[in-house]
């Protein structure tokens, strides 16, 4: 376990500071502080609060109890200090290669538009060095959701949209039955679609991915480690639009999806496209 957590620690974290005063440079021969991933989301349900735990690590283990300092990197937090709280330390316990820092973030004033928290590794107890890779809490007001809510068979519909260089093909096809599914968030929804299914290539089906926000569904696009496998010299990715889609609250019959096609604009301009889902 040891000799593993180490090669990947040397692979992914060796990095050196552009600030005037330049930090140690990690070279796999000293202790690394790192966060045990980049992002995460906390959802709130609306005039509650909700906590979430992120595991912090250490390159090498002790023999003692070893103290992991954390802030808060203001530069890139967009969430205000009455929304969330967390300890100023976390212990890395003996004899273990991980800790776990607790975030606290509760409803004053959220809205269905996330705000961010970033964090920073600040130092090792010890001497070691603090990963220059910063972890982003994603906090959420959410209104509460059944499990079952938005769930089983679904016919997918094109209405509108569509980019130039696909020929306003609909992106995920049409006139198409899903099955939805539960994601990993409370609010997420997923269902497996061919992308652009009319071209007739053999590109592998994806999970699309929307959330159930208070009366509305913004749209993730394909899940991370899944591509559309249709692009002009890459794969077209899909994102949330600029106007959110739409559901009843208590009433999952129908659901509008709006997403940007394209984001990253391999192919030309970004478009918005849309589509309903009706249950069957």
């Amino acid at each position: 376990m040891k000799k593993i957590a180490i090669l990947f620690i040397t692979a992914l974290f060796v990095f050196t500071s552009c600030e005037e005063t330049e930090s140690v440079i990690y070279d796999g021969s000293q202790t690394l502080a790192y966060f045990n991933g980049t992002s995460s989301s906390l959802e709130v349900e609306i005039n509650n609060t909700n906590t979430i735990d992120i595991t912090v690590g250490a390159s090498t283990i002790s023999s003692s109890d070893r103290t992991v300092a954390v802030s808060v990197d203001a530069d890139n937090t967009s969430a205000s200090t009455d929304i969330y709280s967390f300890p100023s330390t976390v212990t890395i316990p003996a004899g273990e290669y991980f800790g776990t820092l607790t975030v606290t973030a509760t409803d004053n004033g959220l809205t269905t538009q996330p705000e961010t928290l970033s964090l920073k590794i600040d130092s090792i107890e010890g001497g070691g060095v603090g990963s220059s890779i910063t972890h982003t809490v994603s906090i959420v007001e959410i209104c509460p959701i059944a499990a079952t809510f938005a769930t089983g068979d679904y016919t997918l519909n094109f209405v509108s949209g569509g980019i130039g260089a696909a020929g306003f093909a609909p992106p995920l096809g049409t006139g198409i039955t899903v099955q939805l599914m539960a994601g990993t968030a409370s609010t997420e929804r997923i269902f497996n679609v061919k992308c652009y299914p009319s071209f007739g290539f053999s590109n592998t089906p994806a999970d699309f991915s929307f959330n159930l926000v208070c009366g509305t569904t913004v749209s993730n696009g394909i899940v991370e480690g899944q591509i559309s496998g249709v692009g002009c010299g890459g794969s077209i990715a899909f994102g949330p639009a600029a106007t959110a889609g739409a559901y009843t609250v208590g009433d999952d019959t129908n659901i509008t999806l709006n997403f940007a096609e394209d984001t990253a604009e391999i192919c030309g301009a970004t478009g918005t496209t849309s589509y309903t889902l009706t249950k069957i």
